[in-house]
């Protein structure tokens, strides 16, 4: 048996490996092998195109590099705030209790709400607007000061409809940090290490795939016959007419914007993720505040963000984006003239937006077309957390999935 597996990103790629020793297995990517976690690479160093790192629970990611022979670094990070200008960690209960965007009611407030979300029936708020269900259980205050800023950068001006299950159910896994921060891992030296143990020996086809057609008992992908197809792939790229006969619902995507920058000084002591409200990158990530500055020989630094596809932003040339993105750098203390170097990089569908009834729209493995599957971001492990370890999970139960259908389990 032949299957095609359209996207070669961390779910196709894992699917791939579950599969080669029974199916003969071809990958077709259009873009570059690894998808989100494809990096960019000087002459000395590769560092991913987009922020990443993994967690203590991500049992499926951590194992398949175990399994590879990649070894995993941990480290506790801090995080902090900005706010008029000034950043405030926001680590220690000390730290939390000197920011002076909350008051100490609203403090205790946020405190016991992230305590009891670990124990409610997300799914019953689905239906419910997260600022309605934040505004009613915790006030305006907390939510104009505290949440707005936060849904914004994470979903710009989409936020208004982002679901009130997905927040609860986010603040609930992401809840677990210890008193000095919150551990998170990486592989030393980027994780493009991983990408190409995952890819060595797999036949990956380099070009977009413009047609998927059905004959029979047997599927035509770019001519070329396979007889079961598996979707990893963002599904606004999918020929509408295929998602339709799949029973694939309509799901609305947003766009990341990540620039890259190369410094002499870093931004802040020793933060990793600072939030900035009100300003056009949500976050400022600085990875040599993660791992050792002596990997790269010079400071990193991201300035993250969410925007829609077709958004002027998005559309916007390499060197205007960086106008706007370094003028509110600038505001927070950061000198330009640290600048080395930088690189803009753009993902048109990078996240679905979890709007309300989103849960109903998570995607099953199996469609209604028999012999083809889809799996990503949409499947149920990457809910409400869209991560490597979802990604991974979902390549690897897809794949058990077509292995039950097929008998070779």
């Amino acid at each position: 048996m032949k299957v095609a597996i359209v996207g070669a990103g961390l779910t196709g790629l894992s699917c791939a490996l579950m599969l080669k020793d029974c199916l003969k297995v071809v990958l077709f990517e259009r873009g570059t092998v690894g998808g989100l976690l494809s990096s960019y690479c000087t002459g000395s160093y590769c560092i991913e195109k987009f922020y990443h790192h993994c967690f203590k629970s991500d049992k499926e990611f951590v194992g398949l590099a175990n399994s590879l022979g990649i070894k995993i670094t941990w480290k506790t990070v801090r995080i902090g705030n900005a706010r008029n200008g000034k950043i405030y960690p926001l680590n220690t209960p000390v730290e939390i209790l000197r920011y002076p965007g909350l008051t100490l009611l609203d403090k205790i407030k946020l405190a016991m709400f992230t305590v009891k979300s670990r124990k409610r029936r997300y799914e019953k708020e689905d239906s419910k607007r997260a600022v309605d269900g934040i505004r009613e259980e915790l006030g305006e205050r907390i939510l104009r000061e505290f949440f707005i800023p936060l849904l914004k950068a994470k979903f710009g001006g989409n936020y208004e409809d982002v679901s009130y299950a997905w927040l609860l159910a986010r603040v609930a896994i992401r809840s677990n940090r210890g008193l000095k921060g919150e551990v998170l891992g990486y592989v030393r030296h980027g994780f493009k290490r991983l990408v190409d143990r995952m890819a060595d020996g797999l036949d990956i086809r380099m070009r977009a795939v413009k047609k998927i057609e059905k004959f029979g008992g047997s599927f035509h992908v770019n001519g070329e016959r396979f007889d079961v197809v598996v979707y990893t792939a963002p599904i606004p790229e999918m020929d509408k007419r295929l998602r339709i006969a799949a029973g694939i619902p309509e799901i609305k995507y947003q766009s990341s914007i990540c620039v890259l920058v190369g410094a002499r000084e870093s931004l802040t002591d020793d933060l990793y993720w600072t939030n900035v409200p009100d300003s056009v990158f949500g976050a400022v990530i600085e990875h040599t505040h993660f791992m050792p500055f002596e990997d790269y020989g010079e400071h990193l630094l991201y300035l993250a963000s969410y925007t829609e596809p077709g958004s002027s932003l998005f559309t916007m040339k390499p060197e205007e984006i960086w106008k706007i993105y370094v003028k509110d750098l600038k505001r927070l203390g950061f000198d330009e003239r640290w600048v080395k170097w930088y690189r803009v990089f753009k993902a048109r569908y990078s996240s679905p937006i979890y709007e309300r009834g989103f849960i109903k729209k998570i995607t099953s493995y199996r469609t209604r077309i028999p012999g083809f599957y889809i799996a990503g971001m949409t499947s149920p492990p990457n809910y409400p957390e869209r991560s490597m370890n979802g990604s991974v999970k979902a390549g690897m139960e897809v794949a058990e999935i077509i292995k039950f259908d097929y008998g070779l389990s």
